[in-house]
Parts: C-alpha cells; structure tokens; sequence
C-alpha cells in the first residue's frame, strides 16, 4: 500500500495584466533557491501561521487566498487590497516602503494591513484548482492557484531573494520560450499554461472557477524530456526514482526499475501516450545495472519489443540477468528525432562517468546542455560509493568531467531538477572534500575501525543506514590509501595516518 504523502500548502497568483488581460506575468526563481531554483513561476509561497488570523477562519481555500495575496505583495510588490475607502491602492512608494519594513521584519504583512485599516480583495481572486508535487521531491507541496488581475496602478517590482527576473507575455509566447528551451517551467506551470491556451483572449470574470485537483498527467521538464516518478528498491530501503522518457518523434526509456505493479504501469501508460502520438519507441537506455535502474528493463524490452543499450561493463554485470543488445561507448551519438513542437533535430551523446558504478554513464543533450545524470548526482540523497564496485577516486574525477561539460540542467535519478548543473556539481565535490577531512579527523583522534570511525562521522544515524555508511568510509580509506595518506593494519580491518 502506497504511503500518504505529507504536503505542505502553499498559494501561488496568475497575474494578469490590467492593460492586456491576455498577458499573465511570469517571474524566475532564484537559482540559489534549493527547490526548482532558476525555474520560471508564477509569484507564491507557503502558507503562514499568521495567514489564519487574516483569513478569519480555518478553510483550506480562504487560508489560500490570504498567502496568495501575500506572498504576491511579497515577492512582486502587488498589493491585491483597498484603501479605507474601498479604492485601490495606488501610492507605489508608501507600498514599496512598507514592503521593505516586512522583510526586514520590522512589521509584518498582517500588522501592515491592520494599522493602515485595508482590506485584502480576496473575492477579486479567481481559483484556477489545485496542484499536488510529485514524489519526485522530498518536500512536497499542496498549492492553490488563482487568477488575479494586476491594479493598473502598480507593476510587478521582483524581491530579488527569491525571484530575480520577471516579464508579462501571452500563454503562447510564454509556451513558445518553453519548448524552444529558452525557458524552464516548473510542471504546474507548464500544465497551466497549456490549460488557459485554449481560453486566450478570455477576460478574468469568465475563466470557469475550479477548486478541485487538477491532475498533472505529465511531468516534463523538457517538451522532449517527460518524469515518471516510481517506487523502486534501494540498498536500504525502498526509494523515489525518475524514471526519463527522452526524445522528440524517437524517443527512448532510461532506467526502468519500479519496485511496485502501479510503477510499472504508469511507465507504460507514458510509453503508450508517446506512440500515439506515432513517436518511435526505439529502446531503452541503462545508466548503470544496479536494480533500481535496471529491474524492469528486460520486461519492458519484451512487451514492446525494442532493445537495451549500456555501457560494455554494465553488461558484464548484468550478464545471466539481463540481455542488453546494444553496448554505448562514450561519445556515441543517440538519434532523437526531431522535436514536434519546433521541428529542431534533438541528439543525445553518453558520457562514461564509472566511480559510483563501473559502467556508470550519464547522457547530455547538447543543444540545451541538459543531462540526465542517473546516480553520478543526487538532489535528495549522498550518492553510496561502495567497494569494489565504486571507487571514490575514480568518482570524484567523473563529477569534475560532468561539470567540465558545462551542463545547465540536471535530470537525476534521485530527487529534483537542477537549474545549474555547474554549481550543482562543484557542491558535490565540496561535500565530499568536507566528507574527507571529517574522515582524517576523526583518524587523528586515533579512531580506527570502520565502526568506530562510522559513529564520530555519522552520529545518530540508524541502522541499516550506519552499515551503508561504513562502506562510503571505507571508499574514502581507500582513497585516501592510494594517495599515500593512510595505511591500514591487523588484516585490512583497521586503519591509520601514514607516518
């Protein structure tokens, strides 16, 4: 039985200009926000605990309407309320001042509307439904969206903190930057967008009001790049990993390895959606053999007929049990077709990148600079390098070849997409150089065994999870070994500074 997800609510406006109602404001979070940062958005946030007091009462919708507005004045600079009088706001510097005083914290939103005596428009909100994250993300959200029109008397002003650019642009201009890739849309967003397609030149007062869930049928970060979200095994534990349908009119499967039956189908309901749209189902494509990636490959080869592609030492660890029919060597070149939306042909290049697994390969789109990454990076988890199957050296020289490549977007196996693969890659090697001193000190303080080592570095971690970390202590002894550093005694079974 599946597990029920635990979500955060939050809000969110589809800002609509008061000149051209057929323009709605897009604004780009911020790339050094952890979640979907440098993703276009529409202005919003999570709800607050003194959203209730505005409110007036507990109603999940009513509650919504307070922290849009919020959140929107917040962030934007849009204030959706009325003066004492019942007219709209429309003294631009006294807002942006108080704006200033609420994010220094020196009043807050709730005091600001109190004192001055307005009233939040609540009713001028439009509920457009909701929106649940996908398991994909650790943390996952619950959000209401709105419709709202901007007062003419004030323009969106972004708070750089959170979102750093900003522009107004009809549902076709904004889904024309979008599959051009000129632009990153979160999935909401991207399904919204695609839904008020159909109502352009709409004006705000006839958009139907809907407050149900609105399913999100497709995950897709990329118009050629579309997430399945599954439960699959993992060395601990049962875990979340994205599973990549990648291409245009030909596409391929990368990493199918549900654990669960509903997994399996909703792979197979996104492979059936792509031939009917008669895009070529033309294989699957492995990162690497361990069973989360690879459990359900040779099923799916077999239903649909089509082969499987790997790395030649993928397939001599798969061997006896899965067929791949096809060996990818670095710098293969992967025919995409072409994308339907823009007509640009789409190729996809292997990358050998061993050190988490032997026959590790990640896969880069280089017009976009988009990488499907597999397990050489995580958003929600430290990647296990465990001996003799991972290496931690030749780990770390992988991460540096990945950044060298200059990626933008990151698709992991494990946890969210990544604006900027760049930094996201330097972090990594950061977090394992942090890793390797903790290691060092902890053998200067004459701890030597991998248990006794596990417990200084890894403090309060539970089993299982202590014997995995025990085998990423041991990958860094290893290294750390290779390089003259260390040494190890009584049998391989203790460790110390080399002298």
């Amino acid at each position: 039985m599946s597990e029920l997800p635990v979500f955060v609510p939050a809000a969110s406006v589809i800002l609509h200009n008061h000149a051209a109602p057929d323009k709605v404001y897009l604004a780009r979070r911020s790339p050094k926000l952890k979640f979907l940062g440098g993703f276009h958005a529409f202005p919003g946030g999570k709800v607050d605990p003194e959203d209730r007091e505005l409110a007036g009462n507990q109603d999940p919708w009513s509650l919504a309407r307070v922290a849009a507005i919020r959140e929107l004045f917040e962030e934007a600079g849009v204030l959706l309320a009325l003066d004492e009088n019942g007219n709209c706001l429309n003294d631009v510097t006294l807002l942006a001042s108080l704006r200033e005083q609420i994010r220094l914290k020196k009043i807050t939103f709730g005091e600001m509307i109190s004192k001055n005596g307005w009233r939040l428009m609540g009713d001028k909100l439009v509920a457009m439904g909701i929106f649940s994250t996908p398991p994909f993300s650790p943390q996952r959200f619950q959000t209401r969206f709105f419709h709202a029109s901007c007062p003419k008397e004030q323009q969106p002003q972004l708070n750089s903190v959170e979102l750093d650019q900003g522009t107004w642009g009809t549902v076709t201009q904004h889904l024309a930057r979008w599959y051009r890739d000129e632009i990153l849309l979160s999935p909401p967003v991207l399904a919204i967008l695609e839904i008020m397609k159909n109502w352009e030149g709409t004006v705000i007062r006839e958009i139907p009001q809907r407050f149900d869930e609105i399913p999100l049928e497709r995950v897709r970060f990329r118009s050629w790049a579309e997430v399945v979200s599954v439960h699959c095994p993992g060395p601990a534990v049962e875990q979340i990993g994205n599973v990549i349908l990648v291409g245009g009119t030909r596409f391929f499967l990368v990493d199918p390895g549900p654990s669960r039956p509903e997994g399996f189908e909703e792979i197979r309901k996104a492979i059936y959606r792509k031939q009917k749209l008669n895009h070529e189902f033309a294989g699957i494509l492995l990162t690497h053999h361990h069973p989360d990636h690879v459990s359900e490959a040779e099923r799916f080869s077999e239903i649909f007929g089509v082969p499987i592609f790997a790395h030649p030492k993928t397939a001599l660890k798969l061997a006896g049990k899965c067929e791949v029919h096809h060996s990818l060597l670095d710098g293969s070149e992967i025919n995409l077709g072409v994308n339907p939306e823009t007509g640009d042909e789409l190729r996809l290049f292997p990358i050998f990148t061993p050190g988490h697994a032997e026959g590790h390969l990640v896969f880069l789109e280089p017009r976009s600079r988009t990488m499907l990454v597999g397990d050489l990076i995580s958003t929600s988890t430290t990647i296990l390098i465990s001996p003799p199957d991972g290496h931690l050296g030749t780990y770390i020289h992988s991460l540096k070849l990945a950044r060298d490549s200059q990626p933008t977007l990151l698709l992991p196996f494990h946890g969210c997409p990544v604006a900027n693969g760049h930094e996201a890659f330097q972090q990594a090697l950061e977090h394992r150089e942090k890793r390797e001193s903790g290691l060092l000190n902890a053998l200067g303080m004459n701890l030597d065994s991998l248990e006794s080592l596990a417990l200084e570095i890894y403090r309060g971690l539970p089993e299982p999870l202590m014997r995995l970390a025990q085998r990423q202590l041991l990958a860094g002894l290893i290294k750390l070994a290779e390089e003259n550093k260390v040494e190890s005694f009584e049998e391989g079974m203790r460790w110390r500074l080399k002298k």
